[in-house]
């Protein structure tokens, strides 16, 4: 069975070898040193802005080289060609996420990087003129940071739009809601508290990210099978706002 490394290898001198490949780096699990048996590849490339697209395909093509692809989804934007693929030879879980963008069109700053971030950190195989680079941290815009809890506070204190689904009895609805207006704004605020830089990410590794009993307790709000599950996690989300809400006054206001 053909592991990740012999993947990575073939697409690291496959990419080497063009004029127009100016960095190669991998990120997700490992940019940050994390990777297990189930992790998958997130492939990144910098190119001459003319190949952004052909470049994917010529990547594929190479791929096919060590076996079938058997699922495939492209998605090509104005700065972005991806595609995500699985090759049948390989583990289930070894999907390969291959992200292609150049410098010219998306600029510089996105790939210069945090020092010793918790999310996004690249491991460079090849940067032949110096794409990737390096920060400290910066400082947070704090109204930024006020403005998205204030929003997120007020939108779950709309809990009616909520209740007037459980009221009609209509589950999905209400359910759709509870989501949308309580439990991902709550995710959000936990986020703000603990990684702030990283506010935006929601659910994602969010078990790595914050504490373990803040996890816990935004894990109960997601574990609902009726509408007595919806009403009750009501009740408790407000007295987890209303905890949170103390915690973020305290790390922001001092």
């Amino acid at each position: 069975m053909l592991n990740r490394y012999e993947i990575i290898d073939t697409l690291k001198k496959f990419g080497e070898s063009k004029t127009y490949v100016n960095a190669m780096w991998l990120e997700g699990a490992d940019g940050i040193d994390k990777v297990d048996e189930y992790s998958d590849i997130d492939f990144w490339f910098d190119v001459d802005k003319e190949h952004q697209e052909s470049f994917l395909y010529e990547c594929i093509s190479e791929l096919e080289k060590l076996g079938r692809i058997d699922s495939r989804v492209d998605e090509i934007r104005d700065v972005i060609a991806q595609s995500n693929i699985h090759l049948e030879n390989t583990s289930k879980y070894l999907t390969l996420d291959i992200c292609i963008q150049s410098h010219e069109i998306r600029g510089l700053d996105v790939t210069c990087f945090i020092k010793n971030d918790i999310a996004e950190l690249p491991l460079v195989l090849f940067d032949k003129n110096g794409i990737i680079t390096y920060k400290e941290e910066y400082e947070l815009d704090l109204n930024k940071i006020k403005s998205v809890f204030e929003n997120n506070k007020y939108r779950i204190l709309q809990m009616s739009r909520v209740e007037k689904y459980i009221h009609r009895n209509q589950y999905l609805e209400a359910y759709m809601k509870y989501i949308e207006n309580v439990a991902n704004p709550l995710v959000v605020i936990a986020r703000l508290i603990y990684t702030p830089r990283h506010y935006g990410y929601e659910l994602c590794h969010i078990s790595d990210h914050l504490p373990k009993d803040v996890v816990e307790e935004l894990e109960s709000l997601y574990k609902v099978k009726d509408f007595n599950d919806i009403k009750s996690n009501l009740d408790k989300a407000s007295k987890m706002l209303d905890m949170y809400e103390k915690r973020f006054i305290e790390k922001y206001n001092n």
